[in-house]
C-alpha cells in the first residue's frame, strides 16, 4: 500500500515501482473500476487510438468542442513537462491535491489488485472526470487498444488515425498485428472512424465480427488541400475554402469526421474560426525563427516521414543540424532515414531512462561522417547552438522524452 500522505510527485515515483506486470488483463481493472463507478457516464465519449497524430487529433476535437459550448473532459498521454497536462477539464489542467485525491481514492480499494502505472493513472482521470458534469469525454489510447486501460470504457466513437510499425515488442512485427490490437476499441453498433488509407485485413475482420460501422477515408469522408486552403467533404456536410491549421490537416479532418458522425450540433462558423488555432506542445513546434529551432515528438519512421515534408516547408537557408535521443526498441535506422539527406550534422545523446540507446549503440549506428555522440541532450543542443548560424536551424525530435528534456532546460 502506498502512504495517502504522498505530494504527487512521491506518489508517481512510487507508482512506477508498485509492480513489473508485463502480461495485462483488463478484467480486474474493470472490476475495480466497477466498484469505484466509473463505468456509467453520462458523456459522450471519443476513444482515439492509433499510431501516429492521436494527441493532435484529441487537441482539435476538445477546441472545436469546447468553442461550441460543451462540457469537455481529455485523457490524453504522455505528458512533456508535468503529469497534470494529462488530465483537462474544459480545457484546464487540475491541481496537483485533486490528482492525488483520485489516487487516494483508488487506493482504499485497490487492495492486492496489481495495476500498472498507466493502469492507475487511467482510472485517477476517470475519477477527475466524474466529479464535474462533462458532456464529452475523450481517451487517448496509451498503446495498441485492445488491452490498454482505456478500452474498460464503452466508446460511442471510435477513431484509429493511421496503422503504422511501432511498439513492435507489445503490438506485433507487422501492420496486421498492430491493426488487430487497434482495432480493439470497436464496440457493436458503434460508429469508428477510420483514418488509414491502406486498411489491414485484420481491421475489416474485427469490424465484421463487432459489428462495427466503419467509417473510411476517401470512401465515406473526405480531405483535400487545395494550396493556401483545404476542403472538408463528409456525408453530413461540406465545407470548402477551410483555413491552413498548424497541426497535421489528416488529424483535423478526422477529428472533423468523427465530430460530424457523433450528430451534435457543431456551427461551419465555429469550425473555421477553430481548426487554426489549435496548437499541440511539441508538435513541430517553432521556438525561434533565428536560428530557427524546431521541436517534434516524432519517433517513429512514419512520424518522421512528416516531419521531413514539413521541413521542406520551412525552407530553411543554412544547414540543419539535429539534436536526437532515441529509445533503444525503436526502429531507430527507420526514424533516420526520411531525414538523411536533409540533416548536416547529428548531435546523438543517450535519454534519462533506462530504456534508451546507449552512446555506443548511437555510435553504431548514425552515421559517422557526420555524427556527434554526447552525454546528454542538454550537452547536445548546446553543441549545436554553438555550430549553428541565424540562417540555420536547430531540430530537437527522436522521442517524446527527447523533448521533454529540451523543455526542462529552456523553461
Amino acid at each position: 500500500m502506498i502512504n495517502n500522505n504522498y505530494s504527487l510527485s512521491k506518489w508517481l515515483k512510487n507508482l512506477e515501482n508498485i509492480n513489473k506486470k508485463t502480461i495485462f488483463n483488463l478484467i480486474e481493472l474493470k472490476s475495480l473500476a466497477k466498484k469505484l463507478n466509473l463505468l456509467n457516464s453520462k458523456a459522450f465519449i471519443f476513444t482515439v487510438g492509433g499510431t501516429n497524430g492521436k494527441g493532435t487529433t484529441c487537441a482539435m476535437l476538445e477546441r472545436l468542442l469546447l468553442n461550441s459550448g460543451y462540457q469537455v473532459g481529455l485523457y490524453t498521454s504522455p505528458h512533456l513537462i508535468n503529469f497534470v497536462e494529462r488530465v483537462r477539464i474544459n480545457g484546464t489542467v487540475l491541481n496537483e491535491e485533486e490528482h492525488v485525491s483520485s489516487f487516494q481514492n483508488i487506493e482504499s480499494v485497490r487492495n492486492n489488485v496489481s495495476l500498472t502505472y498507466f493502469e492507475f493513472i487511467t482510472l485517477s482521470a476517470l475519477i477527475l472526470f466524474k466529479r464535474y458534469s462533462l458532456d464529452f469525454l475523450i481517451l487517448e489510447v496509451g498503446l495498441g487498444g485492445r488491452l490498454d486501460a482505456t478500452n474498460i470504457i464503452d466508446s460511442n466513437i471510435s477513431i484509429i488515425t493511421n496503422i503504422g510499425i511501432d511498439h513492435t515488442s507489445f503490438l506485433g512485427m507487422d501492420r496486421e498485428s498492430i491493426a488487430f490490437e487497434k482495432s480493439g476499441i470497436f464496440r457493436k453498433n458503434k460508429i469508428s472512424v477510420i483514418g488509414e488509407i491502406d486498411i489491414p485485413n485484420s481491421m475489416h475482420k474485427i469490424a465484421k465480427k463487432k459489428k462495427t460501422i466503419l467509417k473510411k477515408i476517401n470512401i465515406d469522408w473526405f480531405w483535400e488541400k487545395k494550396g493556401d486552403y483545404w476542403n472538408f467533404i463528409h456525408s453530413n456536410v461540406q465545407l470548402y475554402n477551410l483555413p491552413k491549421t498548424q497541426i497535421p490537416l489528416s488529424n483535423t479532418a478526422i477529428a472533423l469526421s468523427a465530430l460530424y458522425y457523433s450528430g451534435f450540433k457543431i456551427d461551419e462558423k465555429v469550425v473555421r474560426k477553430s481548426i487554426s488555432t489549435v496548437q499541440v506542445l511539441g508538435r513541430f513546434q517553432i521556438i525561434s525563427t533565428i536560428p530557427y529551432i524546431i521541436v517534434d515528438v516524432a519517433h517513429n519512421p512514419d512520424s518522421a516521414f512528416y516531419l521531413s515534408k514539413k521541413i521542406d516547408e520551412v525552407n530553411v537557408k543554412g544547414k540543419i543540424y539535429a539534436v536526437i535521443g532515441v529509445l533503444k526498441d525503436k526502429d531507430i535506422l527507420g526514424i533516420i532515414e526520411p531525414l538523411r539527406n536533409i540533416i548536416h550534422y547529428w548531435f546523438a545523446a543517450p535519454l534519462k531512462t533506462i530504456r534508451t540507446a546507449t552512446k555506443d549503440q548511437l555510435k553504431n549506428i548514425f552515421p559517422k561522417n557526420n555524427t556527434f555522440v554526447l552525454n546528454s541532450i542538454h550537452e547536445a543542443y548546446k553543441k549545436a547552438c554553438i555550430s549553428a548560424k541565424k540562417e540555420d536551424a536547430i531540430l530537437v525530435f527522436g522521442s517524446f522524452l527527447t523533448v521533454s528534456e529540451f523543455f526542462s532546460f529552456k523553461r
